[in-house]
């Protein structure tokens, strides 16, 4: 048994240092010095609180404290939320299984946010804790987290690399609430490829607004724009002519909410991923400023969005193409009368309808012409893109075929 020993004294030390500290009676110099000294010591106990929450959870002390969960009192008795204090316990149960990060943490070398990260990333490829502890001492936060989720991206197969997108798809939401203030808040979590395109047309409709202030005279931060901007895009009020969120125009029923151009989509992919169907360890298939996406998320985008493909067969640049799969007027027509809901035998879904190339996908060169479209409703296009199913047949004949391993269940 390992002698057991509560620093209690450091504790105290530390509370009446403090208690006399007046930081206007020091140098800035000596000032500089002492918030690097907090700076560790904050590092080392949550390194202690890392690799205790584990055991700290086996306790029953909680529950005689009232606390329906141990998470719940570790959030009470560190004074952080509930969201925090799990992530810290599964952080802490991660690290079991990775020594050298556990290793890290102990000496202080890691802050929490770099330990989460890593113990996250390389409890799903172990092979990569290595790398991702020497780039947590080259790299910020933020390039950690980047470096931290593309390794996670790393699937080896386009099963995997779908797998994972489906649990992300899984576990969207979108959450609303009122804070103190009676201001209205709201949180979401949604697919990558979703948030591209969310990002992209807010972006665009944030620069119209920015625009439309700086001529009224008014001048608000970006931010502020962003918020009237997706209020714009989800309501429909498109035109703001006066000061106020008063003064802007609604669209008209069945008018265009905009006469600027659609949002673009940039995509980068290496040739390899783009010609075998998953991204393998060292390819990329991303989306700058939202992260990696899988291949079929990229071909899905095709439908609805203009995409700017870059295609990377190494160093160069080998291919910058401007794609998009638009249905013509006429052919869309045709298509809307032909397949009134889902064409999946058993669904009547009528409502947000997709588009699919289900004989020869676009991104194969598959044309977009009447004999080879088929609507389907979002659910069954999901399954068709991301989980193997096949649409067949044609109209009136049409049949849904399941994977190998859904038939053989």
């Amino acid at each position: 048994m390992q002698k057991f020993a509560v620093p209690r004294r450091a504790v105290a030390d530390l509370s009446a240092y403090l208690a006399d500290l007046d930081p206007a009676l020091i140098t800035t110099a000596q000032a500089a010095e002492l918030y690097a000294v907090f700076a560790e010591v904050r590092r080392l106990g949550s390194a202690g609180e890392l690799l205790l929450a584990p055991r700290a959870a086996e306790s029953e002390g909680w529950k005689d404290d009232g606390h329906r969960s141990a998470a719940a009192w570790m959030a009470a008795t560190s004074g952080t939320g509930l969201g925090e204090a799990i992530a810290t316990l599964e952080t802490g149960t991660r690290l079991e299984a990775l020594p050298a990060t556990a290793e890290a943490v102990r000496r202080g070398t890691l802050s929490a946010p770099q330990a989460k990260e890593i113990a996250a990333a390389a409890a799903a490829r172990p092979s990569a804790e290595a790398e991702l502890l020497e780039a947590a001492g080259a790299c910020t936060v933020k390039g950690l987290k980047d470096r931290c989720r593309a390794v996670r991206a790393r699937a080896g197969s386009a099963a995997a690399e779908n797998e994972r997108y489906e649990a992300i798809r899984r576990t969207r939401f979108l959450r609303h609430w009122s804070d103190p203030d009676g201001a209205f808040r709201a949180e979401m979590r949604l697919t990558p490829d979703d948030g591209a395109s969310l990002l992209a047309s807010l972006e665009r409709r944030t620069n119209e607004r920015f625009d439309e202030g700086r001529t009224a005279g008014r001048h608000e931060p970006t931010a502020a724009y962003a918020a009237d901007a997706l209020v714009d895009l989800v309501t429909g009020r498109v035109r703001c002519t006066g000061t106020g969120p008063a003064d802007a125009a609604p669209a008209s029923p069945g008018s265009p909410t905009t006469s600027a151009p659609r949002a673009v989509v940039h995509v980068r992919i290496d040739a390899g991923a783009l010609r075998r169907g998953h991204a393998d360890d060292g390819e990329t298939c991303e989306i700058p400023g939202v992260g990696p996406v899988p291949v079929a998320s990229v071909r899905a985008l095709l439908p609805e969005a203009f995409v700017k493909l870059l295609v990377h067969d190494g160093v160069d640049v080998t291919t910058v193409c401007h794609v998009g799969r638009t249905v013509p007027a006429h052919v869309r027509s045709a298509l809307e009368e032909r397949d009134p809901q889902c064409v999946v035998p058993g669904c009547d879904v009528a409502l947000g309808l997709e588009i699919d190339h289900y004989r020869t996908a676009f991104a194969e060169g598959g044309p977009t012409a009447l004999e080879n479209l088929a609507r389907l409703c979002h659910f069954h296009h999901a399954m068709k893109t991301y989980r193997g199913f096949e649409l067949r047949g044609g109209p009136g004949k049409w049949e849904w075929e399941p994977p190998p391993e859904f038939a053989s269940g």
